[in-house]
């Protein structure tokens, strides 16, 4: 029988046949994974394999007054009003939101802020528009197909509506029409519409 390996503050669960002493410093996925090590070097099996570097916030934000302890802009999850100053505002990569820092998420963010902004300047108050930690993190699964990782705070699948007007209704599913819009519609969009704060 096998024996559960607590590292890193993960547990690895162990196959039979393996009889590891795991560097308490090792980080990995805490799901049931088969870990080898040789020498100083450690093997994670895996079926699919999906990474990303490490996220931090520029050194002049990190080093600043306006971050919370983890050093992310310290902001409403649903505003993303700065939670001390008012006059403040961040989105994206900077912003200590419980999600994934994508392009989607900031999609989703952008017309949250400049409708708050806008209705702070003309009517000193907030909107009614909420962020819901809606993000999407696109997996290409081969040659011309992909699928989406649609997700909100609470983990929950959530497709964007907007994708039926491309015929998909599934985004979990491989399509070539998601590849497509990776490959070309997303670019236009992020660089014609979003930077503009424009809703898309």
């Amino acid at each position: 029988m096998g024996k559960d390996i607590t590292a890193g503050g993960c547990v690895v669960m162990q196959g039979e046949d393996s009889q590891l002493d795991l560097d308490e410093n090792f980080q990995y996925n805490y799901k049931d994974v088969k870990v080898t090590k040789d020498g100083d070097r450690y093997g994670i099996h895996y079926d699919m394999l999906h990474t990303a570097p490490p996220s931090t916030a520029p050194k002049f934000i990190k080093e600043s007054s306006l971050v919370n302890d983890a050093g992310w802009l310290n902001v409403d999850h649903q505003t993303m009003q700065h939670n001390q100053y008012s006059n403040i505002f961040g989105l994206g990569d900077v912003a200590a939101l419980p999600t994934a820092k994508t392009g989607a998420a900031i999609r989703k963010q952008v017309p949250i802020v400049v409708d708050n902004i806008d209705l702070l300047i003309k009517h000193d108050k907030m909107g009614s528009m909420a962020y819901n930690g809606y993000s999407s993190c696109p997996l290409v699964t081969d040659y011309g197909k992909m699928v989406l990782a649609e997700f909100d705070y609470d983990n929950n699948f959530t497709p964007d509506p907007k994708l039926k007007r491309m015929l998909i209704s599934d985004s979990s599913k491989e399509h070539w029409r998601l590849w497509m819009l990776k490959k070309y519609g997303l670019p236009y969009l992020y660089w014609n519409k979003m930077m503009k704060g424009q809703n898309v």
